[in-house]
C-alpha cells in the first residue's frame, strides 16, 4: 500500500530533535500530479488504444503517433500494443514490438510467453523457454506472482521440447515456482535437475528462507558445499545470513561472516548491508554494526539506513540522528526507520521523555508528508505508534484524520494500532468503536488486549478483570497469550488479590509460558503487591534465566513492605554477580534506605555519587526525590534543604512533596511549611495541594484558614478522590467507601461493626480521635473514625469468612493509625487472621502496597501504623484521602512505575 509515489530518495533534510508543538499536524494540501517534464513524450492515449482493439494495427500507429513508443521507458504503452496484436494473432507482429521496446516489465514477457503458448506452433516450447531464460538472465526480472498456471504450462512445453536439459531454462523454472509459491513444485524440479550451478542452489534456499525453514536453509548450503563444484556467491551468503538473523542468531552469523572474509565477498555490497542488518539485530554492540559499514568500500542508502538502524536497536537515538543528518541519500525506508526507533527508545519510563520521544516521531512523519515520501503501512503503523506515545488527543484526531483522507487500506496491525492510540490518547469512544467493526481474526487479541489495558491504565481493575472473563467466555484460552497473561497479573497485583493471581500463575504453568521472562515478571511483581513475599522470593530463586527487570521486580517486591535491608542484600548480591543496573535500580535502592533498621544515609549517599562516576547515570529528579526523602526521614533535614538547594535541576514538586512526607515523621512545622510553599507555588492546580495545606492548618487549630482552603479548592471545581477499601468473597471485589451503605448487606455489616467494636473496646481499643482533622464536637469524631472504609470492609470480610480464616483487605491509600490499632484488636476478639495491603492502586490511586497480617507480631507494615516504643501516625484522616495518597511523595509515584514496568517486562 502506497499513499503517494515520488522518487526512491529525496536530498537530505536536517531533523530538528525538539519536539513539536501538539499542534504540529498542519499538513499540506495533497499535491497534485506533476505535468510531464519539457520534452518528455506524450502518455499513450490507451483509450484510442481500447477504441482500436478490433484494428491492431490502427492501434500501433496511434501509439506511434503520440510519440510514446519512442524512448519512454514505460512499457505500459507498448504492452497495450503487443496485447492488441496478440488478441488478433498476430504473434509475429507483437513479438516485433517486444523487440523493439526500449524497456521490458514482467508483464511483457507474461503477455508474450502466453502468447507463444496459444500461437505458437511447433516452435512455441523452444521460444517460450527462450523468452523465460532471458527474462531472467538479460532483464533479471522473475515470473510476476499470481499467475502459476502460466508458469506450469510453460513448464510442460519445456519439457515435451527437450529443452529442460537446460540449465539457464532449468534455472528459470526454479525461480518462477519459488516466486509463485509453489515451493514443493520448485523441490520437484531441483530434485530432478541432472547438472546444477549457484543460481540453482540459491533459487531453493531463497525459498526456504522466505517460509522461515531456517534450519533446512543451513541443511542444504551444507549439500551445495559437500558436492564440492560450486562455490557460495553474495546471494547465498545474503540469504544465509537472514535464515541466521531470523532463526539462529550471533553463532551462525558469524559463521557466515567468517565465510564471506574467506570467500572475499564482505566487500560487496549486498553482503555489507546483510551483515550490517544481522549485527544491528544481533549483535553484541553496537561496534559490530559499524566495524562492517567502516569496512565496506561502496555504501548505498541501504548501508547507510542499516547503520542508523543498529544504533536505534542498541538505543543510541543521538548518534542515530547524526547519521540521518549525514546521509548523501534518503528514502522512506530511512525515515520509518528513524519513526520506529524513536517509538522504542521512550527513554525510559519517565513520561515527560517518553511523550518527547512521541512528538519527535510525529515531527518526522510531517517531514515525510511534505517531502512527498511514500507512506507505507510500517509508516502509518509508526505514526499511531508515535502519537500514542505523546498521548496527545488533538495530535490523534489529526493523524487519524489524516489515515481516514489518504485511504490507507485497513490491515490487521494498522487497525491494532488505532485502537491503541485512540486508548493512550483518551479516547475510549472510539476505541470501541473501532473494535465493533473489526475484521480482522489475526491481530484480534491484540484489540483485546489493548481494551483490557485501557481499563487497567484508567483504573478501572473490575471492568478490566470483567472484559477479561468476557475474552474467555467468548474465545477460551486460545487468544491468551504473554501480553495477555501480564496485563491480568498486574491487575490481580494491583487489587491485592491473591487467589485470582495464584489461579494465573497456574494457568501460566499448564499454557508453558512461564519460560517468558515478562510473563515470570509479572507473576514476582503480583506475589510482591499481594503481600506474598514468600512465594516472589520463591519464584524468583526458581527462574532460570533472569533479567535486570527480574531483579528490579524482587527489590520492589520488597521495597513495597518497608524491607530495607533486605534490598541492599539483593543489591550486594546483584554486585557480586555483576549485574549491571539502570536507573530505575537505583531509584529503588536509593528509596530503600529510608526503610533500614538504621541510619543508611551515607549508604544512600555512596549510591547516589556512584551513579553518575561508576555507572555512567546522570541522576534525575525521581533519584534528588528519593535522596532528599531518605534524608528527611532520618532527621537530616540540613543535609536535605543543602541538597535541594544544590540540585543542577529546577527543584520540581516531587522534590518538595518528598521533603513534606518526610517531615511528618519528625514533626518540623518550620521545613514543613517552607516545603508547603512551594509545593503551592509549583502545583497551584493540583487538589491534594490544598488538601495537604488544610491539614497542616488543621493541625495548628486554625480551623477558619483551613475550612477557606478547602472552600477555594471546591470554588475551582477541584474535587479530592475519596478513600476505598475493598475485600474479596467468592472471586468477587467488594468495595466501600466512608460511611458506605450501598452494599447490598449494609445493614449487616453496620450491626456487626458496632457489636465488634464493643467487643475491642472491652479489649483495650480507644478510639484516637486525633486523626480526624476536623472542627467538629469530639462525639462527631468518633463517629467518623467508626465507619472508615477500612472498619467496614474488614467486617463484611468477617461476616463471610469462616472461624480462623484469614480476611484480606486492601486500601487505596494508607491506612490511618487508629484504623490500624481497630484490626489488631478485632483480630484478637474474632480469632480471625485480617491481612492488611494499604496504599494498592485502585481508580488511579498510588501504588504502594505494605503487608500488615493481625494478630502477628508487628512487622514493617507501612506508613500509619502504630509502632511500639515510638507512636509515628499519619497525619491525615480517611476524609483527606488525596492528602494522604500523595503525602507519600517519592515513593507514591515511582514505586508504582517501577512496578508497571515489572508488570510489562518492558
Amino acid at each position: 500500500m502506497a499513499i503517494s509515489t515520488s522518487s526512491a530518495s529525496s536530498p537530505a533534510a536536517p531533523l530538528h530533535p525538539t519536539s513539536p508543538s501538539p499542534t504540529f499536524l498542519c499538513f499540506p494540501p495533497a499535491p497534485s500530479a506533476p505535468p510531464p517534464p519539457h520534452g518528455a513524450p506524450p502518455r499513450l492515449p490507451l483509450r484510442a488504444v481500447a477504441a482500436a482493439a478490433a484494428d491492431p494495427r490502427a492501434a500501433h500507429a496511434a501509439a506511434v503517433k503520440s510519440g510514446a513508443l519512442g524512448a519512454s521507458p514505460d512499457a505500459r504503452a507498448s504492452n497495450a500494443v503487443m496485447c492488441a496484436y496478440l488478441r488478433a494473432g498476430r504473434l509475429a507482429d507483437a513479438r516485433d514490438v517486444f523487440d523493439r521496446m526500449p524497456a521490458r516489465d514482467a508483464a511483457s514477457y507474461s503477455a508474450l510467453i502466453s502468447g507463444h503458448a496459444r500461437l505458437g506452433g511447433g516452435g512455441a516450447a523452444a521460444a517460450a523457454a527462450e523468452l523465460l531464460g532471458r527474462m531472467r538472465l538479460a532483464d533479471g526480472l522473475l515470473p510476476t506472482e499470481g499467475n502459476p498456471r502460466l508458469g506450469t504450462q510453460v513448464h510442460a512445453l519445456v519439457a515435451k521440447s527437450g529443452h529442460a536439459s537446460s540449465l539457464l531454462v532449468a534455472n528459470a523454472l526454479l525461480g518462477m515456482y519459488v516466486k509463485c509459491g509453489r515451493f514443493g513444485d520448485a523441490l520437484r524440479a531441483f530434485d530432478g535437475m541432472d547438472r546444477r550451478d549457484v543460481s540453482s542452489w540459491n533459487a531453493v534456499l531463497a525459498g526456504l528462507v522466505e517460509l522461515g525453514r531456517h534450519e533446512e536453509a543451513f541443511e542444504l548450503f551444507g549439500e551445495m558445499r559437500a558436492s564440492g563444484n560450486v562455490r557460495a556467491d553474495r546471494f547465498t551468503l545474503s540469504a544465509l545470513l537472514a535464515a541466521a538473523g531470523e532463526g539462529f542468531g550471533q553463532p551462525q552469523g558469524e559463521a557466515v561472516h567468517a565465510l564471506s572474509l574467506k570467500s572475499g565477498l564482505e566487500t560487496d555490497l549486498s553482503v555489507g548491508n546483510a551483515l550490517i542488518g544481522f549485527y544491528a539485530e544481533h549483535g553484541a554492540s553496537v561496534d559490530d554494526v559499524v566495524s562492517v559499514f567502516q569496512r565496506m568500500p561502496v555504501k548505498d542508502v541501504i548501508s547507510w539506513t542499516g547503520l542508523l538502524n543498529g544504533y536505534m536497536e542498541f538505543g543510541l537515538v543521538d548518534m542515530a540522528l547524526d547519521v540521518f543528518e549525514r546521509m548523501p541519500q534518503r528514502n522512506f525506508v530511512t525515515y520509518n526507520a528513524v519513526l520506529t526507533g524513536f517509538c522504542q527508545n521512550k527513554e525510559g519510563v519517565r513520561v515527560t521523555f517518553a511523550k518527547k520521544a512521541g512528538f519527535r516521531g510525529l515531527g518526522l512523519f510531517r517531514q515525510m508528508v511534505e517531502a512527498g515520501l511514500e507512506i507505507s503501512d510500517v509508516t502509518v503503523t509508526g505514526v499511531l505508534n508515535a502519537c500514542a506515545i505523546a498521548a496527545d488527543r488533538k495530535a490523534s484526531e489529526q493523524v487519524h484524520a489524516f489515515v481516514i483522507k489518504c485511504g490507507c487500506v485497513s490491515s490487521p496491525w494498522i487497525d491494532a494500532a488505532l485502537i491503541d492510540m485512540c486508548i493512550k490518547c483518551g479516547r475510549s469512544g472510539d476505541a470501541h468503536l473501532l473494535f465493533e467493526q473489526w475484521q480482522h481474526d489475526e491481530s484480534f487479541h491484540i484489540a483485546w488486549n489493548s481494551l483490557l489495558l485501557a481499563s487497567v491504565r484508567d483504573g478501572e481493575y473490575e471492568k478490566a478483570l470483567s472484559t477479561f472473563l468476557q475474552m474467555f467466555r467468548s474465545s477460551g484460552v486460545e487468544f491468551i497469550d504473554e501480553f495477555m497473561l501480564t496485563a491480568v497479573l498486574g491487575v490481580c497485583g494491583s487489587l491485592g488479590f491473591a487467589e485470582l493471581g495464584k489461579q494465573m500463575h497456574s494457568f501460566t504453568a499448564k499454557s508453558g509460558l512461564l519460560c517468558a521472562r515478562g510473563v515470570g515478571n509479572a507473576i514476582i511483581s503480583m506475589y510482591g503487591k499481594c503481600g506474598e513475599l514468600k512465594d516472589a522470593g520463591s519464584f524468583f530463586e526458581g527462574m532460570t534465566c533472569r533479567d535486570l527487570v527480574s531483579w528490579n521486580a524482587m527489590i520492589t517486591a520488597h521495597l513495597l513492605h518497608h524491607q530495607g535491608d533486605e534490598i541492599l542484600k539483593i543489591w550486594s548480591e546483584m554486585e557480586r554477580l555483576m549485574v549491571r543496573p539502570d536507573s530505575i535500580t537505583f531509584l529503588l535502592v536509593i528509596s530503600a534506605c529510608s526503610h533500614t533498621s538504621s541510619d543508611s544515609t551515607q549508604k544512600c549517599r555512596d549510591l547516589f555519587l556512584t551513579m553518575p562516576s561508576t555507572y555512567g547515570i546522570e541522576p534525575a529528579m525521581e533519584h534528588y526525590a528519593a535522596f532528599v526523602y531518605v534524608l528527611g526521614c532520618w532527621g537530616h533535614f540540613d543535609d536535605a534543604e543543602q541538597l535541594i538547594g544544590g540540585m543542577p535541576l529546577k527543584p520540581g514538586a516531587l522534590v518538595w512533596r518528598s521533603l513534606l512526607d518526610s517531615c511528618s515523621k519528625h514533626s518540623n512545622m518550620a521545613v514543613r511549611r517552607r516545603a508547603m510553599k512551594h509545593l503551592l507555588a509549583l502545583e497551584p492546580q493540583d487538589p491534594s495541594t490544598y488538601v495537604l495545606t488544610s491539614n497542616l492548618l488543621s493541625e495548628s487549630a486554625r480551623w477558619h484558614s483551613s475550612e477557606n482552603r478547602r472552600l477555594e479548592m471546591r470554588e475551582k471545581g477541584m474535587r479530592k478522590i475519596p478513600a476505598r477499601s475493598w475485600t474479596f468473597h467468592g472471586n468477587m471485589v467488594h468495595s466501600f467507601f466512608a460511611r458506605d451503605r450501598t452494599h447490598p448487606q449494609s445493614r449487616d455489616i453496620y450491626a456487626g461493626l458496632d457489636v465488634l467494636i464493643l467487643e475491642c473496646i472491652k479489649a483495650g481499643y480507644e478510639p484516637d480521635t486525633t486523626f480526624v482533622l476536623h472542627d467538629v464536637e469530639e462525639y462527631q469524631k468518633r463517629h467518623f473514625l467508626m465507619y472508615h472504609s477500612v472498619k467496614l470492609a474488614s467486617m463484611y470480610g468477617l461476616l463471610m469468612a469462616g472461624p480462623g480464616q484469614t480476611v484480606r483487605v486492601v486500601k487505596n491509600i494508607r491506612m490511618c493509625g487508629d484504623c490500624h490499632s481497630f484490626l489488631e484488636h478485632a483480630s484478637a476478639a474474632t480469632g480471625s487472621c485480617l491481612h492488611f495491603l494499604g496504599g494498592l492502586s485502585y481508580q488511579g490511586h498510588g501504588e504502594v502496597a505494605m503487608g500488615q497480617a493481625f494478630p502477628k507480631p508487628f512487622r514493617s507494615a507501612g506508613p500509619g501504623r502504630w509502632m511500639k516504643g515510638s507512636r509515628q501516625r499519619d497525619n491525615q484522616s480517611e476524609d483527606n484521602s488525596e492528602a494522604s495518597q500523595n503525602c507519600q511523595g517519592f515513593l507514591a509515584q515511582q514505586a508504582s512505575a517501577a512496578a508497571v514496568v515489572m508488570a510489562h517486562g518492558s
